[in-house]
């Protein structure tokens, strides 16, 4: 994984250069299962890690239904440890889909405690050794309490101004991305809109924002069972060119919840093709 410093940070300043062009699909080497974190007698999916690549939060069942858990390691070349309960944000309700800050100190994710099918909830903490304080709902992207809709799967961008999530709220063709914007970090989220060129007749969800919203990688189900794409912009004033597959990660088993390092060079995702689901990672490769 650290296949030396300068270079992969100079390597990886190119692919974000080529994403935003939209020149090329990224493409990474064959994924291999995150084996520390598998099992199969559980379902482990959406993983969010933090900038410095040592702390992985996750869904998983293994505690009898979906809750939060997370995995630490000392650094970026060591694999992944036993992973934890995040106990301070379980419930006995589900909690899942989370997008954890690159500083490891808010996280936003799912959960239906309130009545919901699926509504987007906030913590923070004061330090990464620190338990998480109380919970609260993102008031201003919520539905109605009791409504129809499910918002689920945040992502966050770097600057903590744009994120994206997965709704079937009112206008969606089925489960759309939607984009809600903030002037700066810790301000009310603006109404949320769907995202131009993502989305199409079919499910569209789990998005991964990067670069102020000029990249996304998503979930569709366009291909058969759900596959995962790509897409770039030069400007967020346009919509998205057509979106493209991740040839690389996808197999013909339920591939989904994309989530890279900032540099676009590190992707972590889940799938189905073991039999359960577990957490895959892979590297970006250059040409």
């Amino acid at each position: 994984m650290e296949a030396g410093t300068e270079a992969g940070t100079e390597a990886g300043t190119d692919a974000r250069t080529d994403a935003v062009a939209g020149s090329a699909v990224p493409r990474f080497t064959t994924p291999t299962m995150i084996s520390s974190l598998s099992s199969p007698f559980w379902q482990d999916g959406d993983p969010t890690f933090t900038g410095d690549l040592l702390e992985l939060f996750f869904t998983s069942d293994r505690g009898g239904s979906p809750d939060l858990w997370v995995s630490h390691r000392a650094s970026a070349a060591d694999p992944w440890g036993p992973p934890t309960s995040v106990s301070e944000l379980n419930t006995l309700d589900a909690e899942y889909g989370a997008a954890i800050s690159l500083d490891g100190l808010r996280i936003w994710f799912t959960t239906d405690r309130d009545g919901t099918p699926g509504r987007v909830w906030r913590a923070q903490r004061i330090s990464r050794a620190s338990p998480w304080g109380p919970p609260s709902p993102v008031s201003e992207l919520a539905n109605p309490p009791g409504g129809p809709a499910k918002d689920f799967a945040p992502s966050v961008d770097a600057a903590e101004t744009t994120m994206m999530f997965s709704s079937n709220r009112l206008g969606s063709q089925n489960y759309d991305v939607y984009v809600a914007i903030r002037p700066g970090s810790g301000m009310a989220w603006g109404t949320p809109t769907v995202v131009p060129g993502i989305n199409g007749p079919l499910d569209d969800w789990d998005p991964f924002v990067a670069q102020g919203g000029l990249v996304v990688f998503f979930t569709s189900t366009r291909q058969g069972a759900g596959d995962m794409f790509w897409a770039a912009r030069q400007s967020t004033a346009e919509a998205f060119p057509t979106p493209q597959p991740l040839v690389d990660l996808n197999s013909m088993f339920y591939d989904s919840d994309a989530t890279l390092s900032q540099d676009l060079t590190y992707v972590i995702f889940d799938s189905t093709r073991a039999g359960t689901t577990d957490l895959y990672e892979a590297h970006a490769m250059f040409q």
